[in-house]
């Protein structure tokens, strides 16, 4: 008789700005349970930790780069950009933290398949990028919030945020026929009794933005994990610590019932 096939297992990972970090946690949860995937697909944030995670960082390792490179102070990540017509700031700082940290800039060198959601917003549609030598570009593409980052030009097109179209990116892991989809979404919109203040403002329109299109592909996972972060927003970046322990816990509350049905069975 032959060996039993290992399921194929695909991960997405949503975007949400600085809620994205609970994402580390997560990723910490499923490395203490042994519990490996094939296929990882990210937006936003999403991209930014899938991409090192797929580099070969370990969890804990994405955190300390976070502390490391100031990732968890929004003066620190954000830079005025010199064309207000475009966006208000531009990517440099992520640009030197990819820069640094992942030597090479091609999808194949890669430790695990890895699909990188963009919006080309001059064709208004969306795409997963997978392949090429483009990784670091379409990476940052992916995390440039309109209005806020000016849009990324990538091989002639500009790009854009892929949370504007696709913010759970589980389409690529249908592609890839995995046979286990487990998403990991960190946006939600609670019920506010009053909305105000700029950012406040900002912040829960571009959620109500992003969930409106993450409905159909949440009911495409076979698992989807939704860490309760009512209390933060998506510009909570120094609360990189609280948002990593609250995706560890539901990540560990995850894989402990996994393993428990798993082993019923």
């Amino acid at each position: 008789m032959g060996e039993t096939k290992s399921p194929k297992v695909g991960l997405a990972l949503s975007g949400g700005g600085a809620l994205g970090y609970a994402h580390i946690g997560f990723l910490q949860a499923m490395k203490e349970y042994h519990f490996d995937v094939d296929v990882v697909s990210g937006t936003s944030m999403g991209s930014i930790i899938g991409a090192l995670y797929c580099a070969g960082f370990s969890p804990i390792e994405i955190l300390e780069l976070v502390d490391k490179e100031n990732m968890n102070r929004v003066l620190s990540i954000v830079r005025f950009s010199p064309s207000f017509g475009k966006g208000f700031f531009n990517h440099d700082k992520l640009s030197h933290v990819l820069e640094k940290n992942i030597p090479h800039n091609d999808f194949s060198k890669l430790n695990k398949k890895f699909y990188c959601c963009v919006t080309n917003f001059n064709k208004a549609t969306y795409k997963f990028v997978s392949k090429g030598k483009f990784l670091k570009e379409y990476i940052i593409a992916s995390g440039s919030i309109p209005v806020i980052f000016e849009p990324k030009l990538v091989e002639g097109q500009q790009y854009i945020d892929g949370g504007v179209m696709q913010n759970l990116p589980v389409e690529p892991l249908l592609e890839e026929k995995c046979d286990i989809i487990i998403g990991v979404d960190v946006v939600s919109v609670p019920n506010q009794s009053e909305v105000k203040g700029l950012t406040n403002i900002f912040t829960r329109a571009m959620a109500l933005s992003i969930v409106s299109n993450t409905e159909k592909w949440a009911d495409k996972c076979d698992y989807l994990i939704t860490p309760n972060l009512e209390n933060y927003t998506i510009t909570d970046f120094d609360k990189a610590h609280e948002l990593f322990d609250i995706g560890y816990k539901f990540g560990c509350n995850f894989f402990e019932d996994y393993c428990k049905n798993k082993n019923s069975n």
